[in-house]
């Protein structure tokens, strides 16, 4: 730890209701805090860590669309692209630009973040929710 206090990435109010998307939601959480407190020399382990979180996550959200009846749009597809970009940039500058590195991850990311689960995945869980319950003649 760096000694600076770091907000989370996200809380209760994040909870969206779809028990999946919100464990792999707390778990990006808890990677990003990681890298944001880990020691350069850590930092491309804990990036990586972080960007696998996030794929699976991505994955996992596609197909519980797609097993609704449905698909992600080009604008949620879009901001995962986004943010895990924001992941390969933060790696790249890491060796050279660590007071850069960070700001992205501790400034950039957590915005980004926040405003595509409270937008997209909400959206998204909303979808799944309403067409499982339906599927299943609830």
């Amino acid at each position: 730890m760096n000694g600076n206090s770091i907000r989370p990435l996200i809380g209760r109010r994040h909870i969206l209701g779809h028990d999946a998307i919100d464990e792999d939601h707390f778990a990006i959480a808890d990677g990003w805090l990681r890298a944001v407190n880990c020691e350069q020399m850590q930092f491309l382990f804990f990036i990586a860590r972080l960007r696998k979180l996030m794929r699976l996550h991505f994955d996992r959200e596609a197909a519980l669309m797609h097993s609704s009846g449905g698909m992600l749009c080009k604008c949620h597809q879009s901001e995962h692209l986004t943010l895990l970009d924001l992941c390969d940039q933060a790696a790249a500058l890491s060796t050279t630009n660590w007071r850069r590195t960070q700001s992205l991850l501790r400034i950039k990311f957590p915005k980004l973040i926040r405003e595509h689960i409270n937008g997209m995945d909400q959206i998204a869980v909303l979808f799944i929710n309403s067409n499982m319950k339906a599927a299943s003649g609830q």
